[in-house]
Order: C-alpha cells, then sequence, then structure tokens
C-alpha cells in the first residue's frame, strides 16, 4: 500500500457574514456538510449555521464515498476515478494523507465508530475491502455478487452491511467488455467486525441500491432497482419485513423513474428518499410498521442523495444534473435554500460532520 502525507493542500474559502462567529470559541463544535464532485476532484464546504459555501477542498479523481469516525476529527473521501483514499482534517479542512492502490472503482464507503476500520467496496473487483488505519492497509476482502457499490457499519460497530448492486437488464457480453462482474445480486451482506466474515445474507427481491441504518441499529431501509419506494429488513431476524411505495399521482406514475437515496432521521422518526426523475423528496414515518407516507416535498430538479443534519431539523438533497444543493426543513416539510455549486461537478453523496474546534 502506498501513501502520500500532504503538509498542505489549497483551499479555497469564501467571505461570509457572520462567519467568524463559528470559530469564535476553540471549545465549540463546528458542523459543516461536505459534498462530493462526483465528475470532478474536489469536495465543497457548507456551513450549516449559515447554509453559505465556506470553501473546496481537493481531493482525489472521481469522489464517489465519505465517512467519518465518531471524533469527526477526520474524513475519509474514497476516489473512484483513481482508486486512492484521501484523509481530510475536518478542522483545518486540509488533506493530510492519500492512501494509493486500493481496489478498482471504489464507491460509498463507511467506517467503525473508533476510526480503525474503512469498508471499502472495490466495484471493478467484485469485493468489499477492510482498509485498517493504523496498519495502514488492507486486511482482508470480502467477495460478493454484483457491484460492490454501499457499506453501512451498525451503531454498535459489530457488523457492516454491504448493498452491493448488479448489471440488470444490460447484456452479459457488454460487462465483459468494461471488465466488471457479471453476476446477479438480489441481497444484502452481513460481515461481522470481529471476525471480519460474511455471516448471513438478507433477501432483497431484487438489487439493493442505496442502504440506510436506523438510530438503534434494528432496521435496515434498502432502495431496490424496480421499486419505488422502500424495503424494511428487520436486523435481528434478518428478514424483509416490510414494503412501501411513494403515493403519486397518475401521472407521475406513469412517467418512469427510480428510488436512489435514502436518509434515517438521527431521532429515528422518519426516513426520506428520493423520486430521482420526478425531483420529490417523500418522508415516512417509521414508528410504525409498516412505514406510513407522511409528507412529500418538490425539488424542481432530479435528487439523487440525501444526508441531514444530527438534530433531525434539516434534509439535504443534491441534484447531479442540476449541479444543485438544496435544504428542506424536516418539520415544515418545504425547501428553505438551495445553493449552486460548479458547472458539471454533479454533485452526489454528502455528509453532515460536527467538527470539535477545540483540543
Amino acid at each position: 500500500m502506498n501513501y502520500r502525507w500532504l503538509g498542505h493542500s489549497w483551499l479555497i474559502v469564501f467571505a461570509i457574514s457572520g462567519a467568524s462567529s463559528a470559530f469564535a470559541d476553540s471549545s465549540s463544535v463546528h458542523e459543516k456538510l461536505y459534498v462530493l464532485h462526483s465528475l470532478g476532484e474536489h469536495v465543497t464546504v457548507v456551513d450549516v449555521a449559515s447554509n453559505t459555501v465556506i470553501g473546496q477542498i481537493q481531493v482525489g479523481n472521481l469522489p464517489h464515498g465519505l465517512a467519518s469516525p465518531a471524533s469527526q476529527r477526520l474524513l475519509y473521501v474514497s476516489n473512484e476515478g483513481d482508486n486512492s483514499l484521501s484523509v481530510i482534517d475536518t478542522r483545518t479542512d486540509q488533506v493530510i494523507k492519500v492512501y494509493e492502490g486500493l481496489g478498482r472503482r471504489p464507491n460509498e464507503i463507511d467506517i467503525t465508530s473508533d476510526g480503525r476500520l474503512v469498508y471499502l467496496p472495490a466495484l471493478q473487483d467484485g469485493v468489499y475491502e477492510v482498509f485498517d488505519t493504523e496498519l495502514e492497509k488492507v486486511i482482508t476482502r470480502h467477495a460478493t455478487d454484483g457491484f460492490p457499490h454501499n457499506a453501512v457499519v451498525s451503531p454498535d460497530d459489530r457488523f457492516v452491511y454491504f448493498s452491493a448492486m448488479d448489471r440488470g437488464n444490460t447484456p452479459i457480453e457488454y460487462i465483459e467488455e468494461l471488465g466488471l462482474p457479471t453476476s446477479l445480486n438480489q441481497k444484502v451482506y452481513v460481515a461481522d467486525t470481529a471476525s471480519q466474515q460474511i455471516v448471513a445474507t438478507i433477501d432483497t427481491g431484487d438489487a439493493p441500491r442505496p442502504i440506510a441504518i436506523s438510530p438503534d441499529g434494528n432496521y435496515l431501509y434498502v432502495n431496490t432497482d424496480g421499486l419505488q419506494g422502500f424495503k424494511v429488513l428487520d436486523l435481528k431476524q434478518r428478514k424483509m419485513v416490510a414494503q412501501v411505495e411513494y403515493e403519486l399521482t397518475a401521472t407521475e406514475a406513469a412517467s418512469p423513474s427510480r428510488s436512489h437515496g435514502i436518509y434515517a432521521t438521527p431521532d429515528g422518526k422518519q426516513v426520506w428518499t428520493c423520486d430521482v426523475e420526478h425531483g420529490l423528496i417523500f418522508a415516512f414515518d417509521v414508528t410504525t410498521m409498516p412505514p406510513k407516507q407522511v409528507g412529500r416535498v418538490e425539488t424542481g430538479v432530479p435528487a439523487y442523495w440525501l444526508t441531514g443534519t444530527r438534530d433531525s431539523k434539516f434534509l439535504y438533497v443534491t441534484s447531479a444534473p442540476g449541479d444543485t444543493l438544496t435544504t428542506i426543513d424536516i418539520a415544515a416539510r418545504k425547501v428553505v435554500g438551495t445553493i449552486q455549486l460548479p458547472k458539471g461537478s454533479a454533485p452526489k453523496r454528502m455528509l453532515v460532520v460536527n467538527v470539535p474546534m477545540g483540543e
């Protein structure tokens, strides 16, 4: 494993009204939103309090996934275009290290709360790599069917869940020409983080896409191909216990779209999920089973990915075609802000980080 230590990385900072107050108290926490440019090599940094861009960070080529441990002092970014992992100091917003030579086309990652293990889907290799940040090397690989795409670690760090999409109806011959895995997948893999063994699979009925875990670790919410909605997996029973669909108008239902992007609020009360092509975001009450749709928000642009603040007050939506970041007030269920990001950046995955500013 090769890595580069970077003492300095360029950072563009934009002047914002009242920005200095966020840094006035060295013991305070600065809440930031990091947004990846999926067709570039940068991360946009947004100050959550003012909902204003405060900088950009140059990472690797085609950044795809990001994760931060419980300390929130570091941010790891997987770069699909050059098979690398960038490490960002969240207090200075500088890249301090880059690990190279990882599996081909790393996708959406997750990390254990202690920051020790990064789970990295290597899409083109058909494996999930486990990267040890102390040993600074890959310590094991988990082979799966399909295209390794997403990983989510349980809140107690005992398990990690692998969501591998697949080629769908694309001809095998074409996939083989691209050098990609040809197998199909209709399940979520469960791996034990202590033994580093896959211990179970849970059927999803179709290829799983983005996944989100409930704050108590009891349920996994899964977007799948062919479903305008999501499925609910009971992680104790390790089986699917519910499937819910969006309540669409007849016109919307007749227009092809897909679900891609799902977020469980930290208070455990709601799940929000995207209807991509219609630019709709749906809210579901998950305190009941099956979950019940309780609202919808129109963004006006195709919606691709979701994340939110730790206090469950605000939701963020990226639109790759529109190069926009939309902010939704969760309680009011309405758009309260839109940020235009650089043209052609195709913003997708993002994460809110509560950065500790003191020692």
